[in-house]
């Protein structure tokens, strides 16, 4: 290198054979410095050797960032999947090598101890046991932060590589096409050739051959159902509902807290939620309870609850359905608490209506001296479980779900802790009481390695397919499949997790969106419980995925009523509604889904699909175009459809488009 002056280039070339400017002195300085020190996962730690290794991978990833950020830029220029595609899976390898890089340090460490011992690895004069066992907590913390590292890092090359398959596989299916079109034009340019040369007789006979007799087809089933059998006969909603989670985990204390009643409280809410648009509000257990929030069900037929009276209830549900929403019921039917002793001191008899006995019991439940059969799901340890498997547990519960029906006024179920059943039991009771609305809590752990996220999720919600088809399809499930896959994308800026290995998005909405309820949080998940919380600053985020997407949608109470949500919250929903999306006609295709962003083109289908989920949208029908994370992106400088867009809703990390010429026709309609 020559000398220069302070204020003069490096003669180094960079990239692009030109002299480095003095912008990257410090960056290069600072790579230099971790170059040269000595590897280690604390101050103590002397591996003794630099930390060349990694350092190399880590400067790759910056230079692939600044290159992703020049060709992006703002979002107003164009440029091709495959290119796209290609420059993401060279950062994530660049990625995938640090990692790599730095578990290799830590594993090197670990070596260390095998061969000469904890104490051998710093120089400690007089070191106590207290300070060597710190030491090896350190250690084993920064392994395993950087295991979970690799991991994740690992995950999203997965993700990288089957995007990149997809577009290869999206080429080669264009050069076949293009291929079959062509013969078949050469073919067609013979024939019609050959036909000229034939006698006109000839001619009129290959013009107009003989009919034949049409045998009519036996119906199909639709294309990608998860069902071999004709669909079933009740609905599960017209495709188009709007749920609102009319309650959280403390709505059962605001008649202690604020002088009035939950039912009374949405009884007077009730306009506000209709002219948000909600089709639907989800109740809490209507039942009397042991515990205040209702999930500890004692006499199914005693309708006075922590919520409110039995008055105040049937008032609110006549309320709703006079603005034309549909009251769900949360049935809990999996366990119930009974109110009194028997002979033995065992808690396994009931009272009210209802008065069973420890036959009601399944036999796992010794300690409530069950005799009923095996349960035919998972246990539920804090209530005695019930036994589906008898015929008047059954013929009970039907009639009291035709009850809350016909006399009370309920119009759906919301079934808790459906993995405690058999899902045949579920499927029976729809079919028996006909609601508009059915859906069950199937809450299954997703799959995790080294406390990350896989990124195929397809063993998780294939679970919860399996349990729809068990209940005959009559009944949906709510998404969980979904909401863990989205809050890790959104919290971990990952959105690559949001797209499958097929192009479909990863959820059970991918593969079955009638039957799948989206959500990103309830009284369990969030709430006071917080048991599994969305991240609450990307909370909008996470409606905008959802309230666009196939499925039918649930807010979250909490939500829709924060002052900071609400307007954003509200302005999707009439999105939603005036492009008329739906969860039974629903067609997506992913146009990005990236490490800083994700984006789609949601409408519908070109044909009328009442299962699967299509890819194809008709640019015809009214359609949106939606992203998420904060890299730059934009419909109109994609071409989406060739269409025209305006973005009508956005916020931190989120936007929505939608049709510029539907817009106005919608618009037109208002007026």
């Amino acid at each position: 290198m020559t000398t220069r002056s302070l204020d003069a280039s490096f003669d180094d070339a960079a990239a692009d054979a030109g002299q480095v400017p003095e912008s990257s002195f410090q960056d290069l300085e600072r790579f230099i410095v971790q170059a040269l020190t000595v590897t280690g996962m604390g101050e103590r730690y002397t591996s003794r050797m630099p930390k060349i290794y990694g350092v190399a991978a880590e400067t790759e990833i910056l230079a692939m960032q600044h290159r992703l950020g020049e060709i992006i830029g703002d979002g107003s220029q164009a440029i091709g999947e495959s290119e796209s595609m290609a420059l993401q899976l060279e950062l994530v390898a660049a990625e995938l090598a640090s990692a790599t890089a730095r578990l290799v340090q830590i594993d090197r460490v670990y070596s260390k101890v095998e061969s000469c011992g904890i104490d051998a690895l710093w120089e400690l004069d007089g070191s106590d046991e207290v300070t060597l066992s710190e030491e090896c907590i350190r250690l084993e913390a920064e392994r395993a932060d950087a295991s979970a590292m690799f991991g994740r890092k690992l995950a999203a090359m997965e993700a990288a590589l089957a995007s990149r398959e997809r577009a290869r596989a999206k080429i080669v299916r264009k050069n076949q096409n293009d291929e079959s079109s062509m013969k078949r034009a050469q073919g067609d340019a013979v024939s019609t050739l050959a036909k000229s040369r034939l006698p006109l007789d000839e001619r009129n006979t290959v013009a107009a051959p003989k009919l034949k007799k049409i045998t009519e087809m036996a119906p199909q089933t639709p294309f990608a159902s998860p069902l071999s059998r004709p669909l079933p006969s009740t609905p599960c909603g017209n495709g188009r509902e709007l749920i609102l989670q009319g309650f959280n985990w403390e709505s059962c204390q605001h008649a202690e807290k604020m002088g009035a009643s939950w039912y009374a409280h949405l009884t007077e809410m009730t306009p506000q939620i209709a002219e948000a648009g909600f089709t639907s509000v989800w109740l809490p257990p209507p039942t009397k309870s042991v515990s205040k929030q209702g999930y500890l069900p004692t006499d199914l037929y005693n309708l006075n609850s922590f919520y409110g009276s039995e008055d105040e209830l049937r008032s609110c549900v006549a309320r709703l359905r006079e603005y034309n929403i549909t009251p769900v019921a949360d049935i809990v039917i999996n366990h119930r608490c009974a109110e009194a002793k028997d002979d033995a001191g065992r808690w396994n008899k009931y009272t009210g209506k209802l008065d069973w006995d420890e036959r009601a019991i399944t036999c796992e439940n010794p300690a409530f001296g069950g005799r009923g059969a095996h349960k035919t799901g998972e246990d539920y340890l804090p209530a005695p479980n019930i036994d589906h498997t008898q015929e008047f547990v059954r013929r009970d519960l039907t009639q009291w779900l035709e009850w809350l029906r016909s006399d009370v006024g309920f119009r759906g179920w919301r079934f808790d802790f459906v993995k405690g059943y058999s899902g045949a039991f579920t499927g029976e009771y729809v079919e028996a009481t006909r609601p508009f609305l059915a859906f069950g809590e199937f809450w299954d752990e997703c799959g995790y390695r080294d406390g990350v996220l896989d990124y195929n999720q397809d063993a998780h919600r294939q679970r919860t397919c399996n349990w729809v088809d068990s209940t005959t399809g009559n009944t949906a499930a709510f998404d969980f499949t979904t909401k863990g896959i989205l809050q890790e994308a959104v919290s971990r800026t990952e959105y690559w997790r949001l797209i499958d290995n097929k192009g479909r998005p990863p959820g059970f909405l991918g593969i079955w969106p009638s039957r799948a309820v989206t959500f990103i949080e309830n009284h369990d998940t969030g709430s006071t419980l917080q048991h599994w919380p969305f991240p609450w600053d990307k909370v909008l985020q996470g409606y905008c995925y959802i309230l666009t997407h196939p499925g039918t949608p649930t807010v979250f109470f909490d939500h829709w009523v924060d002052p900071v949500f609400k307007p954003s919250i509200d302005a999707m929903l009439e999105i939603r509604k005036r492009n008329r999306l739906s969860s039974k006609d629903a067609a997506i295709h992913i146009e990005r889904a990236t490490a800083g962003v994700y984006a789609a083109h949601v409408g519908h289908a070109k044909e009328a699909y009442t299962e699967g989920l299509c890819t194809d949208v008709d640019v015809t029908q009214p359609s949106i175009c939606m992203k998420i994370g904060h890299e730059a992106w934009s419909p109109n400088a994609q071409k989406v459809g060739n269409l025209s867009w305006q973005c009508t809703a956005s916020g931190d990390g989120w936007a929505v488009w939608e049709d510029k010429a539907h817009l106005v026709d919608a618009e037109k309609m208002t007026r």
